[in-house]
C-alpha cells in the first residue's frame, strides 16, 4: 500500500490536518487499516470531531468546598472520544485488545490527533465516568452531527423504524443485568437496547434492564424522536414483536399511522374468508394476500389493513437447516393513503435498515461487547457506535469512490 499525505504538527481548526493524500494498493500489500487515512481527513477536517466533542465534560469535576489542583491529563475528553470512536470504527472487538492491537499503530493515532493510543485502563476509566448528564451531552453532539450532515433532521415525511435487540451478557455482576427475555440465550443476564431510525441513520436509543418488554420501549423512543425532529412523525414501521392489545389503543388514542408485522395465526384465528383464487404472486418465492379490512385479536374490536404474506426462505449459511421454508406472517396497518398489496409489502420491507443496523453494529461496530460493570458506561460507548455507524454511512454516501482505482483526494481549502 502506498499513502502519500501531509500532517499538520497540530490539529487547529480551520486549517487543513491531512492536506493531500493519495492511496493505492499495489498487489499484495493490503492493509488491515488501509483506507483509514480517508476516513480520518473526513473525521478530521471534514465532520471537524475535535471540535464537536470538546463539550464534554467527563473529566472535568467541581469541587468548591474544597478545591484541589489536579495534574492536566494527558488526553482530553476531545481525544478520548475520537480514540473510542476509531478504535470502533477499526474493528477492536474489545476495548483490552487496545494495547495488543494498537500499541505499535502510531502513525494511525497521529492521523485522529494523538501521539500514540491510549491504554485499555485509560479508555475504560473514562467510560465509567459517564454519568447521566454527560450521556446527554454526548447525545446532543449526536444530534448536530446528524443535522449538519445527515437526512434525517431534514424529512418533510418522517417515517420512523423502531426496533429493539437484546445484549447477553457474562455475568450478572453489571448494573441492572438481570434475566430477561433472551431468545438466543435463554437463562442469561441481559441488557435490551431500542433505536430509533429516519432515513437509515440511528435518530434515538435507549438501554433498559433485561427484564423490560419492547412494547415500553416504543413509547420512549416515540417521545424521544418526537422531541428531537421538527417535523412530526407521520408514520411508525414495527415489526411482529410489538403487536399487543395495549399497543393498539395507544395507536387509536395517539392517532398515528403505523405500518407493523403481526403473527399469522393470531389473524387466522379470526376466521376471515380466504379466497384461495385471490393470492398475489410478487415473486417466485413471496405470496401476497390482501384481507382488506379485519380484526387483528378477538381483544380489540377496531378494525385494521391486513395483507398476508408467504415467503419461501433459505437457510443462511453455516445453519443445519438446508431446505427452504415457507414464513407466514400478516402486515397490519392503518395509513391514511391506499396502497395496493405488493406497494404496502415493499413499503413494509423498507425498515430492513434498521435490521441491518443491528447485524453490522454487533459485527463490525462490536456493539455487542460490553465495556463496563457500570450502566452509563455501557449506553455512552453505545452512543459512540451509534456516531460511529452514522458517520460511516455518510461517508460512504458521500465519498465512496465507485472504483478501485486510485484517487487523490483533495479537502476542500474553505
Amino acid at each position: 500500500m502506498v499513502t502519500e499525505n501531509t500532517f499538520s504538527e497540530e490539529v487547529i481548526m480551520g486549517s487543513l490536518h491531512i492536506k493531500d493524500m493519495l492511496i493505492q494498493f499495489e498487489g499484495n500489500d493490503l492493509s488491515k487499516y488501509g483506507l483509514f487515512p480517508l476516513f480520518a481527513w473526513y473525521l478530521m477536517d471534514y465532520v471537524e470531531l475535535p471540535q464537536r466533542f470538546k463539550s464534554l465534560t467527563v473529566k472535568r469535576k467541581r469541587n468548591n468546598l474544597n478545591p484541589v489542583k489536579r495534574r492536566s491529563p494527558q488526553y482530553t475528553e476531545s481525544q478520548l472520544a475520537i480514540g473510542i470512536v476509531s478504535i470502533i470504527l477499526l474493528g477492536i472487538k474489545r476495548l483490552r485488545k487496545i494495547n495488543r492491537v494498537l500499541k505499535t499503530e502510531s502513525q494511525v493515532a497521529q492521523l485522529i490527533g494523538l501521539e500514540r493510543f491510549f491504554d485499555q485502563a485509560t479508555a475504560h476509566r473514562f467510560l465509567n465516568e459517564f454519568q447521566l448528564w454527560h450521556i446527554r451531552q454526548l447525545e446532543n453532539v449526536a444530534d448536530e452531527l446528524a443535522k449538519t450532515f445527515g437526512e434525517a433532521f431534514r424529512q418533510d415525511i418522517v417515517v420512523l423504524d423502531i426496533d429493539s435487540t437484546t445484549h447477553s451478557l457474562e455475568s450478572r455482576k453489571r448494573q441492572k443485568a438481570v434475566v430477561g427475555y433472551n431468545k438466543k440465550n435463554p437463562g442469561k443476564p441481559c441488557y435490551q437496547w431500542s433505536v430509533g431510525f429516519i432515513r437509515g441513520e440511528a435518530v434515538a436509543h435507549k438501554l433498559y434492564a433485561g427484564n423490560t418488554t419492547c412494547k415500553n420501549h416504543l413509547k420512549d423512543t416515540l417521545e424521544m424522536v418526537t422531541e428531537k425532529i421538527p417535523q412530526p412523525v407521520s408514520i411508525v414501521r414495527l415489526d411482529g414483536g410489538y403487536l399487543s392489545a395495549e399497543l393498539l389503543n395507544f395507536i387509536a388514542e395517539k392517532n398515528l399511522s403505523v405500518v407493523m408485522g403481526a403473527r399469522y395465526d393470531w389473524v387466522m384465528a379470526q376466521k376471515p374468508e380466504i379466497d384461495p383464487q385471490k393470492w398475489i404472486s410478487h415473486d417466485e418465492k413471496t405470496q401476497i394476500y390482501d384481507l382488506e379490512m379485519a380484526k387483528v385479536t378477538s381483544t380489540v374490536e377496531r378494525q385494521y389493513r391486513i395483507i398476508l404474506v408467504i415467503k419461501e426462505q433459505e437457510p443462511f449459511p453455516g445453519l443445519r437447516r438446508k431446505k427452504a421454508k415457507k414464513v407466514h406472517y400478516a402486515i397490519v396497518e392503518n395509513l391514511p393513503l391506499r396502497l395496493d398489496p405488493v406497494a404496502l409489502y415493499q413499503f413494509y420491507c423498507g425498515r430492513q435498515t434498521i435490521e441491518n443496523f443491528f447485524k453490522q453494529a454487533k459485527g463490525p461496530f462490536n456493539a455487542g461487547k460490553m465495556p463496563s460493570e457500570r450502566f452509563r458506561a455501557c449506553e455512552a460507548y453505545l452512543q459512540f457506535c451509534i456516531i460511529a455507524y452514522n458517520l460511516f454511512e455518510w461517508f460512504k454516501k458521500n465519498f465512496s469512490p465507485r472504483n478501485g482505482k486510485a484517487i487523490r483526494w483533495r479537502p476542500f481549502e474553505s
